[in-house]
C-alpha cells in the first residue's frame, strides 16, 4: 500500500516557502477519479444503447454492473433504447456520487457535509428499500431515482473530501521525508 503513497505524492503541487499557507493540492488525483467515476456512470446509459444497436460486447459490458445492482429489468429506468444497466436506484446514486465529486474537484478543497445530513438524505432511500423487502409496495421507477441522487451526491462529496485530504497528507508527509531532499 506504500506504492499508493508515493503516486499521490508525485503528483503534489509544490509549497511555496514565501507565503505561510500551503497552495491547494493537486487536482489531479481526484480528477481522475471523477472521470472513471463518469465514464462508468456514463456506461450505465451506454449499455443499453449499444446494445439496441447489436454491439456485441454489450452483453458482457452489462455483466460488469452485475456485481453492484439486481438489474431487475422492471427496476430499471428505459429512456427509449431497454432497461439501463443498473436500477432506477442505483443510477441515482452513480448520478449523485459524479455531481458530488465533481463539484469538489472543480472547487479542490472539502465540502465537509455534516454527518447529520447522510441520515437526512438516506432517510428516504432506506424506508422505501425497507418496504419493498418486507412486501410493501415500494415507489416508482423515476421517484426511486430521485430519493436516491442526494444519497450519491453526499457520498460523492465524501469520497472527493477523502481524495482531497488523502492528497494533502502525502504531500506533506513527501515534503517533510527525508528521501526527498535532492
Amino acid at each position: 500500500m506504500r506504492w499508493i503513497g508515493r503516486v499521490l505524492a508525485h503528483y503534489r503541487l509544490p509549497m511555496n516557502n514565501d507565503s505561510p499557507t500551503p497552495r491547494p493540492p493537486s487536482r489531479l488525483v481526484p480528477a481522475i477519479v471523477t472521470a472513471c467515476a463518469l465514464l462508468f456512470t456514463m456506461g450505465v446509459v451506454a449499455v443499453p444503447w449499444l446494445a439496441s444497436r447489436d454491439f456485441l460486447l454489450a452483453p458482457l459490458l452489462r455483466l460488469g454492473y452485475k456485481p453492484g445492482c439486481h438489474q431487475i429489468p422492471e427496476r430499471c429506468l428505459d429512456l427509449g433504447f431497454g432497461p439501463m444497466a443498473v436500477c432506477a436506484r442505483c443510477a441515482g446514486l452513480y448520478l449523485g456520487g459524479c455531481v458530488g465529486l465533481l463539484w469538489t474537484t472543480l472547487r479542490n478543497r472539502s465540502s465537509r457535509p455534516r454527518p447529520l445530513w447522510l441520515a437526512v438524505v438516506a432517510i428516504p432511500t432506506v424506508l422505501d428499500f425497507a418496504a419493498g423487502q418486507i412486501g410493501l409496495p415500494s415507489l416508482g421507477n423515476w421517484p426511486r431515482f430521485a430519493l436516491a441522487v442526494p444519497l450519491g451526491l453526499l457520498a460523492g462529496l465524501y469520497l472527493g473530501d477523502a481524495l482531497i485530504e488523502i492528497v494533502r497528507q502525502n504531500s506533506r508527509s513527501y515534503t517533510s521525508s527525508p528521501d526527498s531532499v535532492g
